[in-house]
């Protein structure tokens, strides 16, 4: 096995558990509505769901340093020692912010690392479809030649952004579930959940999709 086989295995992997576990937070957390159930059925629901989360958001920040990894053993990208293990210092330290503001999401040092997080985020998504931009003007730091890579890094730039867009969407069902804790059930409150829900199903669905392109992308290389 080369060094190449290991990194492409890890980045299969990447995606399954990004995606199939991402699966089961959607549809718990969609379970977590239905007002059929009671109250601590549902709370238990929505904190499964969460917890579940920690293994997909460890694999979609894992998909930059083993994207860059694989990039450098294709010749596909410029870049030394010292850059590379700053992409993965990088990498680690935005996952360790992120992972620990998913664990304390109930806390308010967890609310703060989770701005901090969505900010990073954001950055990483604009940034990364900048180098791809960058890239396919001859710029740098990836091959002009590799277009699908470029596609690759821009989606995946956009998934970073589409992740910022569902946490903002996702956020009013938090309130919304204190409400229902001290007021009971309403159907004001039952409206908000519901419809917290079907906005956030949305940014989900699409992000869902563009993984899978990027994962066709990837395997297929469909050259220039």
């Amino acid at each position: 096995m080369t060094e190449y086989d290991a990194w492409k295995y890890l980045h299969i992997l990447m995606f399954v558990f990004w995606v199939g576990t991402d699966m089961g937070v959607f549809i718990s957390a969609r379970k977590s509505t239905d007002p059929k159930l009671s109250f601590p059925t549902r709370v238990l629901l929505l904190h499964m769901a969460l917890r579940i989360e920690l293994l997909p958001r460890v694999m979609w920040k894992a998909a930059l340093p083993f994207g860059v990894m694989l990039s450098a053993n294709l010749g596909l990208i410029d870049i030394g020692p010292v850059e590379l293990a700053l992409v993965w210092i990088f990498s680690l330290a935005w996952w360790g912010v992120s992972m620990a503001g998913a664990w304390h999401y109930d806390k308010p040092v967890g609310h703060r690392l989770a701005r901090i997080t969505n900010w990073v985020t954001g950055a990483v998504g604009l940034a990364l479809i900048g180098l791809a931009l960058s890239s396919g003007l001859n710029h740098g730091p990836f091959a002009a030649d590799a277009p699908w890579l470029l596609w690759k890094i821009g989606l995946y730039g956009a998934i970073n952004l589409l992740v910022v867009l569902m946490i903002v969407v996702f956020d009013p069902l938090g309130a919304a579930f204190a409400r229902l804790a001290t007021e009971g059930s309403s159907p004001e409150i039952e409206q908000i959940i519901s419809s917290t829900m079907n906005r956030s199903t949305v940014v989900i669905w699409s992000t869902y999709a563009l993984i899978l392109i990027v994962g066709f992308i990837g395997t297929v290389k469909i050259p220039g």
